[in-house]
């Protein structure tokens, strides 16, 4: 919280720090500013602010609770004479007769490691400047801190600056704050509500809490409901993540992994804690796209009971210079949620440049993954192994390794049964198909994976429907809708499985997942197995 911090500043402030760096979210700048100027007048400092928007600077007062911002006059008088350079500001803190804090917003980014040549000499002019005031007022009652959401510092002036993050908020301090909001809730509740609201900061959970107060939400149950579909659409737009809670799902087949979520799941148990035993720091699944691997993430999601957050490696490349602090805020989020599973959707195409930017991020998630006290689970898709660091795939980095293969006969019966019960009563819990139909049927898709499988049944489904019902009226009650053998036929004549048309590349995948991983499912023991089936029927 903001009051943890603002002692962490002060107690620095104490030992001389003429220099200080706050990290600390733009949401949660109103509160941190309170705070500190609120400490300010029970020590009897005087606290300042400079801001790179209007070059202006300011006093901070605070009044019954509200913030006020007071013009210092003699830097304005001495802004409006001269026009030499934007950052003044530092000039003058360093030989005013003013005394105090004084906070400088909007620094950072010339501050953290750049190769653009634009910015350098400002960068550095800044730096100097920076290390001359702390140096000039070492013997003052002045100091400056710098504050923005991002205190990136290059190495060559980070030892000079200590630097403060603002965390985010544990559950006992959201439920030590939530009584402000919620005054008529019950403990039960409000516990309740602050586990729900783990990973977002104060200001956030506040502005939820408005927003769902606001929509009629009365109850702590609809609370918590709102709260959560406000968290996802956070966590979207703040982290670039989906955020799921643990779905109802079906699986066909793996049962080889399945075994695996529910030892997973007995090591999360204070039996096993009890004997020091833990989860695998890391779990590859490795073959080739469609065979269900996004889906197994999503099923140990529901094994285990945990949320499941799911990112794509490869976007961070896309942020450019703010990809190493956009997965230093996500990894700190995990830390926060802590039981949680983190999994990494086509891992191998962040490696593909084999650039510095992908070492370095490879090198923050391997220093996380070794350091981490959170229970995080960490699942990782894989096409292509060999595009990994070997680093990344050396035992103690991800412990486990499944094959995620191609389905077999018997799997993609049960996968055809799961989506036919989508739309035709009659899979619900029965089978409509004859033997000979399903040998049929499983013959003319073998090599299709479980996404192709799912595609052949949808447009089998809507050819269907479109025979029953020439036009859109409605009838007086609806017919079931029976999918027929030969509509599943047809629908599979218009697709061109991936393991067919690139059969070479699948191969050489499936070839090296033999060598690497472990088995995802037990050899097909269903009638439907290729030993029962005349594949030259």
């Amino acid at each position: 919280m903001s009051s943890t911090l603002v002692q962490q500043v002060f107690e620095l402030i104490k030992l001389q720090n003429k220099l200080i760096a706050i990290e600390s979210p733009l949401q949660e700048r109103i509160r941190l500013l309170k705070n500190i100027a609120s400490e300010c007048q029970q020590q009897n400092i005087n606290c300042y602010i400079w801001t790179l928007e209007d070059d202006s600077l300011y006093q901070l007062i605070v009044n019954d609770q509200d913030l006020t911002l007071q013009p210092e006059t003699k830097y304005q008088a001495i802004a409006k004479n001269r026009r030499e350079h934007y950052f003044e500001i530092l000039r003058f803190w360093k030989t005013t007769d003013l005394q105090g804090i004084l906070i400088l917003e909007g620094m950072f980014p010339w501050l953290g490691e750049t190769s653009n040549p634009d910015f350098f000499l400002t960068a550095e002019w800044i730096k100097s400047a920076l290390i001359n005031l702390k140096l000039y007022n070492r013997n003052s009652n002045k100091t400056a801190i710098l504050l923005g959401p991002n205190a990136s510092l290059s190495t060559d002036i980070a030892p000079e600056v200590p630097t403060v993050v603002q965390q985010l908020p544990s559950v006992a301090e959201i439920a030590n704050h939530l009584p402000l909001i919620l005054p008529n809730h019950s403990e039960t509740d409000i516990n309740s509500t602050a586990r729900a609201c783990v990973g977002m900061y104060l200001a956030d959970i506040e502005y939820g809490i408005r927003q769902a107060i606001a929509s009629g939400c009365l109850n702590a149950q609809e609370l918590i409901k709102k709260l959560f579909t406000y968290k996802i659409d956070l966590f979207k737009r703040i982290y670039n993540v989906d955020f799921l809670l643990p779905p109802t799902i079906e699986i066909g087949g793996l049962e080889l992994m399945q075994q695996a979520f529910k030892r997973y799941k007995r090591l999360l148990t204070p039996l096993a804690k009890a004997y020091n035993l833990r989860l695998p720091k890391g779990i590859l699944l490795i073959g080739p796209p469609g065979t269900g691997k996004s889906h197994s993430a999503k099923a140990c999601s529901a094994r285990l009971g945990l949320p499941l957050i799911i990112v794509e490696w490869g976007s961070f490349r896309s942020y450019g210079n703010l990809a190493e602090y956009k997965l230093k805020i996500l990894l700190t989020l995990l830390d926060r949620l802590n039981s949680v599973i983190f999994y990494l959707d086509d891992f191998d195409k962040g490696f593909a440049g084999d650039d510095d930017l992908s070492k370095r991020l490879a090198g923050m998630l391997l220093t996380w993954m070794q350091e981490r006290t959170s229970e995080v689970l960490i699942l990782a898709s894989v096409n292509r192994l060999d595009w990994l660091p070997p680093e990344l795939t050396r035992s103690g980095r991800f412990d486990d390794i499944f094959k995620v293969d191609l389905p077999n006969h018997g799997e993609r019966n049960t996968i055809f049964k799961i989506h036919l019960a989508r739309f035709d009563k009659r899979f619900r819990g029965g089978d409509a198909f004859s033997t000979e139909e399903w040998q049929r049927l499983l013959k003319a898709t073998n090599r299709c994976v479980g996404a192709e499988i799912q595609a052949i049944v949808e447009r089998a489904a809507i050819a269907t429907f479109c025979q029953m019902f020439p036009d859109d009226t409605m009838p007086s009650e609806l017919p079931p809708l029976e999918i027929t053998l030969s509509a599943l036929l047809e629908a599979r004549q218009n697709i061109n499985p991936l393991a067919i048309r690139e059969a070479d590349r699948v191969e050489s995948m499936r070839n090296k997942a033999d060598l690497q991983g472990l088995p995802s499912s037990p050899v097909d023991s269903s009638i439907y197995s290729v030993g029962n089936v005349d594949i030259f029927g």
